[in-house]
Formats: C-alpha cells, structure tokens, sequence
C-alpha cells in the first residue's frame, strides 16, 4: 500500500514531469509582451494610477494580447478614466471567465499547486523573488491584489504558474 501511495505522491509533485522552468519561461514573456509600453507608476498621472494597477495587477494573465494594448492604449492617451466601467466592462468578464474555469478544473488545479510548490520553494527562495519582484525582474507575484492578506511571493508565484498551466495556452506538456 505505502509504495503505491509513494508513487501517487511522486505523480501529484511531478504531475508528469511539467517542465516549471519553461512554463515561467513563457509566462514571464507573454507577460513582458503584454504590458509591453505600459509607463512606469511614477510616469503616469495621480488619476490615473487606478487604472494603471488594473492593467499591471488585476487584468489576468490570460486575457487578450488585444485587451492589454486597448487599455494601455487608453491609458496613454491622458484622457479621464471612468474606472467603474473600465471594470465592469473589461475586468470583470476577464475575471469571471477565469474564475469559471479554476472551479472546473479544481482538482487539477490543486495538483498544478501541489508541483508547482515544490518546484517554487527548491528554485526560487522567498528572497530571490522578493529581489527579483523589486528589482522589476520578474511579473509573478503581479497579481498579488487578488489576496485579502499579503502571501509570500512563493506562494503567489506558485498560484500564478498553476493557473497560467492551467488556462494557458499550454505548449507543454505533462
């Protein structure tokens, strides 16, 4: 019985063997292509920094190429952001599709979890990310917000490479 439930286990931490390094890989760079032209906090207006933490922080990872340069485009172009109809128009279908799919696949998704964390905590230490994160280096812990207490960017590093896995386009395999 222990040596069955020891390969499960095995199975669950590997899931097949998923190759996490380049499923960071190609998040980190859909990621940069998405957001790429987004101004910096400091370089954008006080009124409309709201708006810019949607884009940057709230948008998920797997909306539109489309989406993400519609919305930086309307943010570059100065004008005054109705902000509650920016979500209820384009963050809010987002996230419900998102939402949607984490519930129908949540078995799987807690198993891209459990593997994912073992890889997060053997390759990228809590410090690294951390530096990493400040540094401008690396957008996984970006939707940090989706949190009501601060997590460790370890474990929102481990939640965004298990549902980008999941709801990606998945060019890898397991």
């Amino acid at each position: 019985m222990g040596f069955y439930r020891d390969r499960e286990i095995d199975k669950i931490k590997t899931m097949g063997g998923i190759n996490w390094n380049k499923v960071k890989d190609c998040f980190e760079k859909e990621i940069f292509d998405k957001l790429n032209g987004l101004p910096g906090h400091r370089k954008v207006a006080e009124q409309l920094r709201e708006f810019r933490n949607i884009i940057s922080h709230e948008l998920p990872e797997t909306a539109p190429k489309a989406l993400f340069r519609k919305l930086i485009k309307l943010l570059l172009s100065g004008k005054k952001i109705d902000i509650q109809k920016v979500k209820r128009v384009y963050l809010e279908p987002e996230l419900e599709k998102e939402r949607q799919i984490l519930t129908r696949h949540k078995p799987e998704l807690n198993k891209l979890r459990q593997s994912a964390r073992v890889w997060v905590n053997k390759n990228l230490p809590e410090e690294t990310l951390k530096k990493e994160w400040e540094d401008h280096k690396t957008w996984l812990p970006r939707r940090y917000t989706l949190y009501k207490k601060q997590p460790t960017f370890q474990k929102i590093a481990t939640d965004t490479l298990a549902r980008f896995y999941l709801i990606g386009k998945r060019p890898f395999k397991y």
